[in-house]
């Protein structure tokens, strides 16, 4: 079952750099990531319902001495007609334009802060940086998904 032959090099490098990144604080672990892979742009793509929460991920990067970039889900103005069809009325969550604005500020790694699980999909896909979560939004469990498991 085993099969290291699934690696390429930068899967090992990754897998390298994720093992001296190591730490119990996700903050700081995400930070050791970055700075071991070299990186200097970080990307940060927030929920609309998170933005009080974004800007201090934001500024705990930029104190570590990252560029920081900075988008909520619904600044694009994008309707949700626009998508969904007339029935369906307010702003959308623009995944994709989170993706193409990053991807035009040339981030070299992307946050997932609490985007819904459909739209995290989609800002993943069109994100040419790799994308890690950062918080993952679950308002029944005051977004600690693994309290659900011992129900």
């Amino acid at each position: 079952m085993a099969d290291a032959s699934l690696y390429n090099e930068e899967d090992r490098r990754i897998m390298q750099i994720s093992y001296a990144s190591r730490c119990k604080s996700r903050l700081q672990e995400l930070i050791n990531f970055a700075r071991n892979a070299g990186f200097r742009k970080i990307g940060i793509a927030s929920c609309k319902s998170m933005m009080s929460y974004a800007p201090l991920l934001k500024k705990s990067l930029e104190n570590a001495g990252f560029e920081v970039f900075l988008t909520d889900c619904k600044e694009s103005g994008l309707q949700n007609c626009d998508i969904l069809g007339e029935d369906h009325k307010g702003p959308s969550c623009d995944p994709a334009a989170q993706a193409e604005y990053l991807n035009r500020c040339e981030t070299e790694l992307n946050i997932d802060f609490g985007l819904c699980l459909g739209h995290g999909l989609i800002f993943s896909q069109k994100s040419k940086a790799p994308v890690t979560p950062f918080v993952v939004k679950d308002f029944a469990a005051n977004h600690h998904t693994l309290s659900e498991l011992n129900d």
